[in-house]
């Protein structure tokens, strides 16, 4: 099956990507790596009018080790994550699943941030992160806050995260 049509944007920067959330609100849908949302949208189970790519966003792609923990930015591909030393010494439960999330080509493809903004009840991380005590920080335009996984990942498909605040 294919996807119903709908509009697509590529923004450069997290600017343009929060910009583009803010005026096309709950008709977008955003894509990371996109093995959740394509066969959700190719199967029909979601029908964005329009998807916003955050591929082209280097902003989000980061490992940044704290004192207490790391921080990864959402469009982190989740190889990147598996062979970082930072992820091992501050969240040694991601590092230690993450050679077991799906296979070599998905990693390699894969986001974080893709993994678990959809609370795709297939994909592994959500749970290795609800375990973990992760939290998120959801940002739109003007505006961030940071969720626990826990009050996140609300149930199966369904997840706190809004567009608009």
């Amino acid at each position: 099956m294919k996807p119903a049509r709908f509009g697509f944007h590529d923004p450069d920067d997290l600017a343009g990507a929060l910009a583009l959330t803010a005026e096309l609100g709950d008709d977008a849908a955003i894509l990371a790596g996109g093995q959740s949302l394509v066969p959700m949208m190719n199967l029909r189970l979601v029908q964005p009018a329009a998807v916003i790519d955050l591929n082209r966003v280097a902003e989000l792609r980061y490992v940044r080790p704290g004192a207490d923990h790391v921080a990864l930015g959402a469009m982190t591909r989740n190889r990147t994550i598996e062979r970082a030393p930072e992820v091992a010494l501050g969240a040694p439960l991601v590092a230690e699943a993450m050679p077991h999330v799906a296979y070599a080509a998905i990693r390699a493809r894969g986001t974080i941030g893709g993994s678990v903004a959809h609370a795709d009840p297939a994909a592994e991380l959500p749970s290795v992160l609800l375990a973990a005590d992760a939290s998120f920080v959801l940002a739109a335009t003007g505006a961030r806050r940071e969720v626990a996984a826990a009050a996140f990942l609300v149930g199966p498909l369904t997840t706190a995260r809004a567009y608009h605040q």
